[in-house]
């Protein structure tokens, strides 16, 4: 009797471990636990609809990085 392939339980994002259908979230391009799935700066639990993905890690609001914008060298703003 032959038995079909069924593909394992994917591993989690941080750690390796093998992660469960029941407590997986699928971001950034990556499969998260729940419970790690969490704000890389000050550890807030996050969820899908609060996260922020800065260099494809979970980020809050207060830590995701906002663009700085500089004047180009040659600009008329900048020789004024």
């Amino acid at each position: 009797m032959e038995f079909s392939y069924i593909a394992p339980n994917p591993s989690r994002a941080r750690g390796g471990e093998v992660l469960y259908p029941t407590e997986k979230v699928n971001c950034l391009r990556k499969f998260w636990p729940k419970a790690c799935f969490h704000c890389g700066t000050c550890k807030v639990t996050l969820t899908v609809k609060n996260y922020k993905g800065y260099e494809r890690k979970p980020r809050c609001n207060a830590h995701y990085p906002t663009p700085s914008f500089t004047t180009a060298a040659g600009s008329p703003k900048a020789t004024e």
